[in-house]
């Protein structure tokens, strides 16, 4: 059954996880810049996102259906560690990200992540992307009503397309500006924002 709600919440969630310089984003990025097919760019990253969520969803909503007082805990830990990663979005945003200067200074020069196979290890052989897509948005998701789950995971790879498909096409049309260190430290202060609020919304009341 769909859930706006729930989907609205997957989206905005998976909103604030991925639009940050994370390993996966500054390869995609320097690809893109690259004139590498956009269409396998996109592809990649959103449906390397998608099984990572629908892993962590399927994983913790068994564990909690296994054990249903565990619940409360769940919330809490994906509640802690949404306001991790809105501190770590804050310290950014203050004094910007060494990842996204280094796509500046070399974004024109060859790199050794050219090839599909290096953008399939850097994501899924990432912890960082472990964290944020089968830790946090499972755990997050998993916890929610069984009925308003299919929606929220929806919702969640909705963003990753978005932000996955702004950031490939964006390159190509504003290159100058997504390779700008100001650009990312804008958005990582509407991520730290983001972060806070989602943690006060889904934390147990």
């Amino acid at each position: 059954m769909f859930d706006a709600s729930a989907m609205a919440q997957g989206f905005v969630l998976g909103l604030a996880m991925f639009v940050s310089p994370g390993p996966k984003d500054v390869l995609i990025l320097r690809q893109s810049l690259l004139r590498r097919p956009a269409a396998e760019l996109i592809a990649v990253g959103t449906l390397s996102d998608a099984l990572l969520i629908g892993l962590g969803m399927a994983g913790a909503s068994a564990a909690l259906n296994r054990a249903p007082a565990l619940q409360v805990i769940a919330l809490w830990i994906g509640v802690s560690l949404l306001l991790v990663h809105g501190l770590l979005a804050a310290r950014r945003a203050l004094f910007g990200s060494a990842d996204v200067t280094e796509v500046a200074q070399n974004s024109g020069a060859p790199s050794p992540g050219k090839s599909l196979a290096a953008l399939l290890v850097v994501s899924f052989l990432n912890p960082v992307a472990w964290l944020d897509t089968v830790l946090v948005i499972g755990m997050v998701g998993a916890a929610l009503p069984a009925q308003a789950q299919l929606s929220f995971a929806a919702g969640a790879i909705a963003a990753s397309l978005a932000w996955f498909s702004t950031l490939v096409v964006g390159a190509r049309g504003a290159g100058q500006w997504l390779t700008a260190p100001t650009t990312w430290r804008v958005l990582e202060g509407c991520v730290a924002v983001l972060m806070f609020g989602l943690a006060l919304r889904v934390a147990p009341g």
